[in-house]
């Protein structure tokens, strides 16, 4: 395992971190970016998360002032199969190590789960990186896999866009928190059925990521009705200063009418209503259902390209290595 700097250390973080974990963040949005795009509700929602414990699943680095030089965590959002991780190092600390120390960790922490996945199952550790960075750099010299591609799309408001055109016999309705819950999860999960990295969700854990965000706001949400059938919902977001579609599906049945693009439109218009100068969503660039082409259409635009890197986690590796089991390490670390 990479040895950390002389006068680095690593710790699980704690609830009073989370703002300087999140001026970490920000620090390296506005290197790759040029603007911030991190907020602590962001870094909330990520401990929320179903089965995430932050006392397992996350590290941090501190520096020798005992700032925070890295911070990573590691979820299995498919339990114990497919793990979805995120590193962080401050830009001003790159270049001695500390990208590799949390990757350590990270794939040690998915070792972790390898007794537990189902028989036959491979346990695999995903990371995103905006892609020329210096982590997509490091990711594929540590053998991850570049399995995907996915797009930040974004439109300008100021620069118009087109009208709503409900389609015939189709309403588009406010959602309707307690009544509309379940069939809203029902719609999303049919839509994405066949989509890449798709997993069926319980309600339960769907409610705790989805409305139990600390910026859900139910008054954002729309749906789409055929009589009493419920055929497409968009699920938007206000993220600080960030307007975000964060879902928007359609069933397939009803695909090709123009629900899709009228649901995403009148989100445009809410938004525009509230004061937001631009709206963003993220896409999977390999699409089959012709979703790019849809937003491009509907006046959207690609702003930044993430590239999904994968990598499965063997015994193999551990054996090699000698690692010793999580807690340990940390303990002789602090």
């Amino acid at each position: 395992m990479t040895e950390l700097p002389p006068g680095y250390l690593l710790r699980r973080p704690r609830d009073e971190d989370a703002q300087a974990l999140v001026d970490l963040m920000v620090a390296i949005d506005v290197e790759e970016q040029g603007a911030p795009d991190t907020e602590i509700e962001d870094l909330k929602a990520d401990w929320a998360q179903p089965r995430f414990d932050k006392g397992r699943d996350a590290l941090t680095i501190t520096a020798p002032d005992r700032s925070f030089a890295g911070y990573g965590w590691v979820w299995d959002r498919v339990p114990h199969v497919d793990l979805q991780a995120d590193l962080h190092v401050h830009p001003k600390q790159r270049g001695i190590g500390l990208e590799q120390v949390l990757l350590d960790r990270i794939e040690e922490r998915g070792r972790e789960h390898l007794p537990d996945a189902p028989a036959g199952e491979t346990v695999t550790v995903a990371v995103f990186a905006m892609a020329g960075t210096p982590l997509a750099e490091i990711l594929e010299r540590r053998d991850y896999e570049r399995t995907r591609t996915f797009y930040r799309m974004t439109i300008d408001l100021a620069g118009g866009y087109p009208e709503p055109g409900v389609p015939a016999g189709i309403e588009i309705r406010p959602f309707r928190p307690g009544v509309d819950d379940r069939e809203v999860h029902a719609t999303i999960e049919d839509t994405f059925a066949h989509h890449f990295r798709f997993h069926a969700e319980s309600h339960e854990d769907w409610v705790t990521r989805r409305m139990g965000h600390p910026s859900f706001d139910p008054s954002l949400w729309l749906v789409a009705w055929d009589g009493d059938t419920m055929v497409g919902a968009i699920l938007p977001y206000q993220f600080g200063d960030l307007s975000w579609v964060r879902e928007l599906g359609v069933r397939d049945a009803y695909r090709g009418r123009g629900i899709g693009k009228a649901l995403l439109v009148a989100s445009f218009r809410m938004f525009e209503e509230r004061g937001s100068k631009r709206v963003s969503l993220g896409v999977d660039a390999g699409n089959t259902t012709g979703a790019t082409a849809l937003y491009e259409k509907s006046g959207m635009k690609v702003e930044q390209r993430h590239e999904l890197f994968q990598r499965p986690v063997s015994p193999a590796v551990e054996k090699e290595s000698g690692l010793r089991p999580a807690a340990k390490q940390l303990e002789r670390k602090e």
